[in-house]
């Protein structure tokens, strides 16, 4: 599978201790960089499929965004690894 280029990916800042960005693309894919928890310096990358834009937008203002991923878009939506 081919993932959008990084300008394809429409991102938003969040305000949490274990996710940095998330963001969406036009094939209604969300994505989610977490913050670098480990010592080697490299975040990590999820992409969700098939997340309607308005629970990427929820996700994004979530008084908890973790929280938020793990109970509404994780169970519900296959995530791929990327980086």
């Amino acid at each position: 599978m081919l993932y959008p280029a990084q300008e394809e990916i429409r991102w938003r800042d969040v305000d949490s201790s274990n996710v940095r960005k998330v963001g969406w693309d036009k094939d209604g894919n969300m994505y989610v960089l977490f913050r670098d928890t480990s010592l080697n310096g490299t975040s990590t990358l999820y992409m969700y499929r098939s997340v309607p834009r308005q629970r990427v937008v929820a996700a994004a203002r979530a008084k908890s965004v973790g929280k938020y991923i793990n109970e509404h878009i994780k169970p519900h939506h296959p995530a791929v690894k990327i980086r």
